[in-house]
């Protein structure tokens, strides 16, 4: 008998006891005057800002894009982002990330790369499955987000969804997780999985671990955790808890992002056994600078969140502004490597264009040199003070020296 998730995988929101739309926060006051853990999570969800002109009178010197913008993509962003956003500072980091530019307007970019890191290539048919790796897998399970950046890589999904990865889909991705054993990672992405409900989470883990046993290492994607703190429940954190979800991977991008509520909430995850790992994109205006990843990932590993990866800002339209040059990239893992805790240092990345997948950026501290009698190779080595040392002991035919008797 075939296995089937009874319930139909929609993305909405349990709707809240009330059945009229909760009123939006239009002006500086009243977000202000608004407290996230006063209501369920559902309804500031309901609340987001989905155009511009509705922070026109929370926020001051909002640009005035024109529709062009939103043909290219929507806007989301949640009560509690919108909180953490400068209200006179139109550089504000957090602003940067969620509001539309004149630069989204003007120079839409790289308009033909929809699909630039050829997922859909590596898409199994049938599926949202993205098998481009020998023993892991991601999981897209999801086409809708709390918040929507700016720099998304996934715009072509999450932008204006239909609402839902099809029942079908979900199906037929575990029928395939579940038939192949070689699979022993699986990544839940999106989209956010989080937009599910708890109950709709309970069904797609629970089908995973029951019919795909020889999954060693389940984790779960999502930026929810950050744009909506209060996502992260008791009940959340059992159902995460019964089926055995290892990590989750948070992305931030700014340690002005890290408040009193999110350590809380990442607490919560953490007691109920779930490792943390933190994802952050390096964004041009936002966080290429030393000083800010220095400060970002020192908090972050201090609320026991694991800095994982920096990637380079996708080349996806409309995100060309955002985009932080190799050679800046390489200097800001210089700035950190050695100057904070070792535990602390991400791993930077570039993600490769058509399916390439995940290249890392590292400066060369160790090179190998040639000799110059031919006889083989010596190895010069730079900490990150710039100090040097020679060790030929590694070098090719190194030979210790012969002793006279």
């Amino acid at each position: 008998m075939p296995h089937v998730l009874e319930a139909p995988i929609v993305l909405v929101p349990t709707p809240c006891a009330s059945t009229a739309a909760p009123k939006k926060l239009l002006t500086w006051r009243e977000l202000q005057a608004y407290d996230p853990e006063s209501e369920p999570w559902q309804k500031q969800f309901s609340r987001r800002y989905t155009h511009h002109s509705e922070l026109m009178d929370v926020l001051n010197k909002v640009e005035d894009v024109d529709q062009s913008v939103y043909r290219q993509f929507s806007i989301s962003v949640t009560p509690y982002m919108a909180q953490l956003m400068d209200r006179n500072d139109p550089n504000c980091p957090i602003r940067l990330q969620y509001l539309p530019s004149f630069h989204e307007q003007t120079q839409p970019g790289f308009a033909t790369m929809l699909d630039e890191l050829g997922e859909e290539k590596d898409t199994i048919p049938g599926t949202s499955v993205v098998h481009r790796y020998p023993r892991r897998v991601l999981f897209l399970v999801s086409n809708t987000c709390a918040a929507l950046c700016r720099f998304c890589t996934r715009k072509r999904m999450v932008s204006q969804p239909s609402g839902s990865v099809h029942k079908d889909e979900i199906e037929a991705s575990i029928d395939y997780i579940a038939s192949n054993p070689n699979i022993d990672d699986v990544l839940l992405s999106g989209g956010d999985p989080l937009t599910f409900t708890d109950e709709r989470l309970d069904e797609i883990l629970g089908a995973i671990r029951s019919r795909a046993p020889h999954v060693r290492f389940l984790r779960i994607g999502s930026r929810m955790v950050v744009q909506l703190p209060t996502r992260v429940t008791p009940e959340l954190c059992a159902v995460l808890e019964k089926h055995r979800v290892q990590m989750v991977n948070i992305h931030i991008n700014h340690h002005k992002e890290i408040t009193p509520l999110l350590r809380q909430r990442v607490k919560m995850l953490q007691k109920a056994g779930v490792m943390m790992g933190l994802q952050t994109v390096c964004l041009k205006g936002v966080n290429d600078s030393v000083e800010v990843m220095r400060e970002l990932f020192m908090q972050a590993i201090e609320m026991g969140v694991r800095p994982y990866y920096v990637y380079s800002t996708d080349m996806v339209e409309g995100a060309h502004h955002f985009i932080v040059p190799h050679r800046r990239m390489l200097e800001l893992y210089e700035g950190l490597r050695g100057w904070i805790s070792g535990p602390a240092v991400p791993t930077f990345i570039v993600d490769g264009l058509g399916g390439l997948g995940k290249l890392p950026i590292i400066p060369s501290y160790v090179r190998e040199e040639a000799l110059p009698d031919g006889s083989g190779t010596t190895i010069h080595c730079r900490n990150y003070a710039g100090k040097t040392v020679e060790m030929p002991g590694l070098g090719q035919h190194f030979s210790l020296p012969t002793q006279s008797n």
